[in-house]
């Protein structure tokens, strides 16, 4: 892995050439220690995978090296390797030629020293950017001859970059404030994302349980219908209320086939279930009225309604069905068992007397 990453335009390498040529010969950066991937000898090897190797080379350098130009900047794939460097937070030099503002430079990478490239009087600078490497020695009358040819051969490289294709500086301007902006929540964005994905295995993890419920219920609802328990709907706005009637039903060996609050719901849990004991209260949750209910129902179903109520002068009314049974609450389980015993006794015997007058 390069120790130097040269991060550049494809079009720009004739400065890329330039500048490894300078690090190699005037600096004594080592061959083995410099990744371009426009040089033959530095780039990627035959049979690579070309995206994966860059993002090898990449992973951890001892510096970047970005040559800020016109072409560097419409570049989507350069862009992406200077926001790695950002993201990951590698030493980067950024070199910067005439026709990039530093203005431009401080809106991708922050508030860095960039070198502009033409500004020979930083080249010692330059030079002493890459004293943490393994540098092979050069001479200072080596050093003196190639910055020479380097201050000689750049006018002329720097004269063949190609502009900005960009339509418009409006364009990147924009694209360049939402990379800017894209870096500066990029943390409080993974925050949130982590935060909300555990959030959502919290909220699976609730739906499983709820789903487990479900299929315990429904499996020992089966079990009950296969043993032929006597079935059971209960219509009743509080809730502790409905739980205790429900687990005194149970106990006795009773199917619960529902437990609803309002009118509407017990028409259709009735018409689906067929329970053959309907226990209600008078006043539903929703305002509407539990002998409407039983009304609605007796013509439909061959059932038998007990209304448990704390207001039984509510049933002296002409609407009153018949038949029905009364528990006044507060009630006992074992009169709630009591009445419901007799109720479905009177159920059978109407039944039975039924089939006896169907005989010819």
């Amino acid at each position: 892995m390069g120790k130097v990453f040269i991060s550049h335009a494809t079009a720009d390498a004739a400065l890329a050439k330039l500048v490894v040529n300078f690090l190699k010969e005037a600096v004594g950066v080592r061959d083995a220690d410099i990744f371009c991937s426009s040089l033959p000898g530095h780039s990627i090897p035959l049979m690579e995978d070309f995206n994966q190797y860059i993002k090898d080379q990449i992973e951890q350098p001892a510096l970047v090296l970005a040559l800020l130009t016109p072409a560097y900047f419409d570049s989507d794939f350069c862009l992406m390797e200077l926001g790695a460097a950002w993201a990951k937070s590698l030493k980067t030099l950024a070199v910067v030629v005439p026709e990039v503002s530093f203005d431009l430079v401080t809106r991708t990478l922050g508030l860095k020293q960039a070198w502009r490239i033409n500004d020979h009087t930083r080249l010692s600078e330059f030079r002493d950017a890459f004293k943490g490497l393994d540098l092979e020695s050069r001479s200072s009358t080596t050093w003196e001859g190639k910055s020479a040819e380097w201050r000689r051969r750049l006018p002329t490289i720097l004269r063949g970059l190609p502009s900005s294709k960009l339509v418009a500086k409006a364009t990147l301007d924009s694209a360049l404030a939402e990379v800017a902006n894209v870096n500066r929540i990029a943390d409080e964005e993974f925050t949130n994302l982590k935060r909300s994905a555990d959030d959502e295995a919290e909220k699976m993890r609730g739906q499983l349980a709820e789903l487990e419920d479900e299929n315990a219920a429904l499996r020992k609802r089966l079990i009950n219908k296969a043993a032929g328990l006597p079935r059971a709907l209960i219509v009743e706005p509080e809730q502790l209320i409905a739980l205790d009637l429900q687990q005194t039903l149970m106990r006795a060996r009773y199917d619960v086939v529902g437990v609803v609050k309002t009118k509407e719901e017990a028409i259709i849990t009735a018409l689906a279930e067929k329970p053959e004991i309907i226990l209600t209260e008078i006043t539903l949750a929703d305002g509407s009225s539990g002998i409407d209910l039983v009304n609605a129902l007796y013509p439909l179903l061959d059932c038998f309604a007990i209304f448990v109520t704390a207001y039984p002068e509510k049933l002296l009314t002409n609407k009153r069905p018949e038949p029905i049974d009364l528990i006044t609450k507060p009630f006992s389980p074992d009169n709630l068992v009591e009445k419901v015993t007799g109720a479905r006794k009177h159920l059978l015997e109407r039944r039975a007397l039924a089939e006896r007058q169907e005989v010819p």
